[in-house]
C-alpha cells in the first residue's frame, strides 16, 4: 500500500528534504516525536487573515518544526520566531529549513527552563510582543516509543510541559503590562 512504502516525513506532511543531513536512526527518532502537520495547519488557517503582514511565535518545544511548518504552508510569514527545543539535532533540522525557507529572525534557545519572566519581557520588548504561543509538550514519559518508563507528568521529560504554563501566564501578563 501507499502508506507502507512512504518514509513517515511524508505521513507528517513535512518536507521531503526536511530531515536531510542525519542519520537514518536520527530521522525516526526526530520524527517519531512529531505530528501531522496539515493538521495543524488546518488548526491555525484562522490566523492568516487576522495577520496580513506576518506574526511573532513562541514555539516551546518545536521539535524539528512542525508548527512552523505548518505556518509557512498556509503563507503566513513568521517576522520573529523565539524557538525552544532542548535536543540539537532538532534544532539543527529547524535552523536549515528555516534558512532555506524564510526571511524573518529565528532565534533558538535550548533549555525551557532559563526561559525566565525577565527574558520574556526582553524579547516582547525587542519584537514588540508574541501573536501566538504554541507548542506540544514533551511527552516522553507518556507514549511514543517509550515503554519502560511512563511515570506520566512527573517523568523527567514530561514534568516540562508545566513550563508551558508558566511561560504562557509570563507572556499574557508582561504583554497586558507593556
Amino acid at each position: 500500500s501507499w502508506l507502507k512504502q512512504k518514509p513517515k516525513k511524508y505521513l507528517c506532511s513535512l518536507y521531503e528534504d526536511h530531515t536531510r543531513g542525519i542519520s537514518r536512526t536520527e530521522r525516526y527518532k526526530s520524527l517519531g516525536n512529531s505530528f501531522q502537520v496539515d493538521n495543524v495547519a488546518y488548526h491555525l488557517s484562522v490566523l492568516k487573515d487576522m495577520f496580513p503582514y506576518g506574526m511573532n511565535v513562541l514555539p516551546l518545544f518545536s521539535g524539528i518544526g512542525g508548527a512552523e511548518v505548518a505556518l509557512h504552508r498556509l503563507g503566513i510569514r513568521m517576522n520573529n520566531v523565539i524557538s525552544v527545543e532542548k535536543s540539537e539535532m532538532n534544532r539543527t533540522i529547524l535552523k536549515s529549513w528555516w534558512d532555506q525557507m524564510q526571511t524573518g529572525t529565528l532565534i533558538e534557545i535550548s533549555d525551557v527552563q532559563t526561559l525566565t519572566s525577565e527574558k520574556i519581557e526582553s524579547y516582547i520588548r525587542r519584537i514588540g510582543g508574541f501573536d501566538l504561543v504554541i507548542g506540544g509538550s514533551p511527552c516522553n514519559n507518556l507514549a511514543g516509543s517509550n515503554r519502560h518508563h511512563k511515570d506520566g507528568l512527573e517523568g523527567e521529560h514530561s514534568a516540562l510541559f508545566y513550563h508551558y504554563f508558566r511561560i504562557l501566564d509570563s507572556v499574557k501578563s508582561t504583554m497586558e503590562r507593556l
